[in-house]
């Protein structure tokens, strides 16, 4: 029998989680751009660091081997 709640549950995290980095890779290439002063470069960089670390934490919830790895850091 399928848990339609745990289902649920699922989908609406990857939805969220996958617009929200999507969101954040966007909103750092338009805080980044060549025409902005240093105060959104900043901001910009914020936001692909961000970006970055939820990448890296779901390599590591998918393979383990790298798990060791970033518990390290």
């Amino acid at each position: 029998m399928i848990e339609w709640s745990s289902f649920l549950v699922v989908t609406l995290g990857a939805l969220a989680g996958g617009c929200g980095v999507v969101v954040l890779f966007s909103l750092g290439v338009r805080f980044a751009g060549p025409e902005t002063d240093g105060s959104r470069r900043g901001l910009g960089i914020a936001c692909f660091t961000v970006c970055a670390l939820v990448v890296a934490v779901g390599v590591c919830l998918v393979i383990p081997y790298f798990a060791p790895f970033f518990a390290r850091l």
